[in-house]
């Protein structure tokens, strides 16, 4: 008797600390059913990648989804694989755009992969470094040298983000996956730009 009172407890506890967990990792931007909608998108492009590795072998594929917007990004081994991988994630229910910036070549070395998760480290720490913007808002992705930056952001901090990131030493190119803040979030819509 006295150790299911101990569970229930305890799975009270769990779940409240859940809650508040989700409710800060969900920031001011999304609510908390688009930041599980967006992790579960993100798993369900990984398991469409991993039980389809025979297809897409040699391909190095990293997925994102931020405010129910996909990202792909890596290498592909072929421009077949890069298309299946595209068609299939299509099919992913409440995905509302799919940015594809997969390219065809060579899946990437250890050390070039490594050199990414360094890029995306000095990135963030950049990012940090800037007093006026909320780091934790924007998701950073790095293959390749190029640096994919996702968020809900308004155009002064679009700007001074982009402005910041391409002065890191490393970055190639950045490309920005922003969408903007307004007051009537159904028409806010995902722009991408590529800042060379």
């Amino acid at each position: 008797m006295r150790s299911g009172i101990v569970k229930k407890k305890l799975h009270s506890l769990l779940l409240t600390l859940l809650v508040l967990v989700i409710a800060a990792c969900a920031g001011k931007s999304r609510t908390i059913g688009t930041f599980i909608e967006d992790k579960a998108i993100t798993l369900k492009a990984k398991r469409v990648i991993n039980t389809n590795k025979k297809t897409y072998q040699g391909s190095a594929i990293k997925v994102l989804s931020y405010n129910e917007v996909l990202l792909l990004t890596g290498t592909a081994s072929t421009e077949n694989a890069r298309l299946k991988i595209l068609k299939d994630t299509m099919l992913i229910p409440k995905i509302r755009q799919i940015h594809n910036e997969i390219t065809v070549s060579r899946k990437p070395s250890f050390f070039s992969a490594l050199g990414d998760k360094y890029l995306a480290v000095k990135v963030r720490i950049r990012l940090l470094a800037g007093a006026s913007i909320k780091s934790s808002e924007i998701k950073i992705v790095c293959s390749g040298g190029t640096v994919y930056l996702m968020g809900i952001v308004n155009d002064a901090e679009k700007e001074l983000v982009s402005s910041m990131i391409r002065k890191t030493t490393g970055v190639n190119r950045v490309i920005t996956i922003f969408e903007s803040k307004s007051v009537d979030a159904q028409k806010d819509k995902p722009t991408s730009q590529s800042l060379d």
